[in-house]
């Protein structure tokens, strides 16, 4: 099975098991690419995001686990544009790259509650807020986008 194919089983399991219709995902996915290109910008195969050790670990007994904090999910259109914003902002010196397909991005996000938002960067100049411009999407609005409620999953 081609890895095309592997994504999206994983992503229909994901969809089928927080309650939505796997027959959604090609229209979901249609939808991302026709967005990307509406602002200009490349529909990738591949998006990037970063893992960072070390630096953001926190010394604090009494912050939450890394797994039940709220999290988002910042991927970029390309691995230059990944590692770029990383490494200015001093997230990492090292940072790993992974390269994941939008239908593993959007399983990831189905999978995991403590990802509250999904930021495609479209750039890697970080703005006021501290993310570079781009496309923000929260948890619900993925949820819904699969027919999914929010208040369930």
């Amino acid at each position: 099975m081609a890895a095309t194919q592997v994504d999206l089983a994983i992503l229909a399991a994901a969809v089928r098991q927080a309650g939505g219709e796997p027959a959604q995902i090609a229209q979901v996915l249609a939808l991302f690419h026709q967005r990307l290109i509406a602002d200009g910008q490349p529909s990738p195969q591949t998006l990037y995001v970063y893992r960072t050790t070390g630096a953001a670990a926190s010394s604090d007994p009494s912050a939450p686990a890394p797994s039940s904090r709220p999290r988002r999910l910042l991927a970029f259109l390309s691995a230059d544009a990944a590692v770029s914003f990383a490494q200015r902002t001093g997230l990492a010196r090292v940072p790993r790259l992974l390269t994941l397909s939008l239908a593993r991005v959007l399983a990831i996000i189905l999978q995991q509650p403590a990802v509250r938002a999904l930021h495609i960067a479209y750039d890697d100049i970080p703005a006021a807020n501290g993310l570079p411009a781009g496309w923000n999407l929260s948890r619900a609005e993925v949820l819904a986008l699969f027919g999914i409620d929010s208040g369930v999953v």
